[in-house]
């Protein structure tokens, strides 16, 4: 590690943390010193903190009160993981119609962000974070990262649509954030919208000119980037490794990055809406769930927890979020826990296989591709994912779905939460997909509901475009 490195870790890190008041080396510190406890002690852990929750959730959270009245429980029925199954799964539609209640009485006394996500149904959703999550879940990328050989003050490299990569940030905002992400996290952040062989060119020359020493981003991203580094036969600065996200990992996604960066790659899950953050290490055995910060639960279609090894709807509790809590969130995506642990020796249950965040690309006619994440953003005005307006805007949508059929047009379904809703509302759904597909079709329809895909399976885009 450079001299900079332990300077930013130790002293620039933590001032920048006084000042916006945040607590990041702390929560890796508190990580570092359960990473190693046995079942039983993260099993306690979490229990402690669960009761702690539901305590707080009863006396602070309306919605909360409401439903453990209604059910005739207390937060002394609440006592372990095993016990949640007492209490109703929260899905989007739920938070939706009762936001504010959600929201803690005592959150103005808390620090806490908005947050935005689409989810992989394509409902749109806003929520609040409270700093202590936000601490814990980057921290546990840190603690995950470091397995990997990569230190906090170390540069990253990410490649990544707006989930990671804000952007559109302008003026003293534009000038914070890239202080912050640059100066002090060491993160040089692009935004992968845009793949053309013009942009890639211009992400090679950056992370070449940065030389970080380590690469994140979505899956698809870092594969096609890595594609166009062979194709044109590119020298590479050395990488420690390479973490991907975001979307599902093909096998010959990781097969390509590893073989072009020299470098091996570790896979990563989460969602900071539900707090779930799981990392795989070195052992690459399956991804181990941040227990101190999670309850992770896998669900069948009747919300009855399923045997490990067995498939089933990812519900997760964040016990940090005491501003919005989430308690049994259905994130939306598909998965199994493992039913054994790594032979790494870390007791964290490990997730297997997640499904759901396909990491499929959608062509246009020009060849370029285009994942299922980034078609997501183009439903922003502006392609802007992190302002208030275009939230907002983007939640008059109750649900949509993005389809291309076989000559590579495009129809985009939307239901509307105002069924009086004029269509051009959402005319710059248009303009932000004819831009990237010049040559397709695009049509915006407006539906009663939104059908399922030919699978069966809910999800918000599909293609029978096989390209040219």
């Amino acid at each position: 590690m450079s001299l900079y490195s332990l300077l930013d870790q130790k002293i620039i890190i933590p001032l920048a943390e006084k000042f916006k008041g945040r607590n990041l080396t702390g929560a890796v510190r508190f990580l570092s010193s359960t990473e190693w406890l046995s079942e039983q002690e993260l099993y306690d852990l979490q229990s402690r903190k669960l009761r702690l929750l539901v305590e707080h959730c009863y006396n602070n959270v309306p919605y909360y009160k409401r439903v453990f009245d209604d059910l005739g429980i207390t937060p002394d029925d609440i006592q372990s993981r095993e016990d949640l199954s007492k209490i109703p799964i929260l899905t989007k539609q739920i938070i939706k119609e009762n936001f504010d209640d959600l929201i803690s009485i005592d959150a103005e006394s808390r620090q806490m962000f908005d947050g935005s996500t689409g989810g992989s149904t394509g409902i749109p959703m806003r929520f609040k974070e409270d700093v202590n999550s936000w601490n814990s879940l980057r921290a546990l990328n840190f603690r995950g990262w470091s397995w990997a050989g990569f230190q906090l003050g170390e540069k990253l490299f990410t490649l990544a649509g707006n989930s990671l990569v804000k952007k559109n940030t302008k003026g003293r905002k534009w000038l914070e954030k890239n202080l912050y992400d640059r100066l002090i996290m060491r993160n040089e952040k692009h935004n992968c919208t845009d793949i053309t062989p013009k942009a890639l060119k211009g992400y090679y020359k950056a992370m070449m000119k940065y030389k970080p020493a380590a690469l994140r981003g979505y899956a698809s991203s870092l594969y096609f980037f890595a594609k166009y580094i062979e194709q044109n036969h590119l020298s590479i600065c050395p990488i420690k490794a390479v973490f991907t996200t975001g979307e599902k990992l093909q096998p010959q996604y990781r097969y390509k990055i590893q073989q072009v960066f020299h470098a091996p790659v570790f896979d990563g899950y989460g969602a900071s809406d539900g707090g779930v953050s799981a990392h795989e290490c070195y052992m690459h055995e399956g991804l181990h769930i941040g227990e101190e910060h999670c309850i992770v639960e896998i669900v069948n279609n009747e919300g009855m927890v399923v045997p490990d090894g067995e498939i089933g709807h990812v519900v997760s509790t964040d016990l940090n979020n005491y501003v919005f809590p989430f308690l049994r969130y259905k994130v939306g995506d598909l998965a199994f826990i493992k039913s054994s642990l790594c032979s790494c020796g870390r007791k964290h249950r490990l997730l297997g296989e997640v499904i759901g965040r396909e990491g499929r690309a959608i062509y246009n006619k020009q060849g370029r591709p285009f994942s299922s994440i980034v078609l997501d953003n183009m439903m922003f005005k502006d392609l802007d994912f992190h302002t208030e307006e275009c939230q907002r805007l983007y939640e008059r949508m109750e649900q949509f779905q993005i389809r291309q059929d076989k000559k590579g047009d495009l129809t985009i379904l939307i239901k509307p939460v105002n069924p009086d809703e004029e269509l051009s509302t959402f005319s710059y759904i248009i303009d932000n997909f004819q831009s990237f597909f010049p040559d397709s079709i695009v049509e915006l329809r407006f539906v009663d509901s939104i059908p399922p895909l030919p699978s069966g399976k809910e999800d918000y885009c599909y293609s029978e475009y096989k390209g040219k």
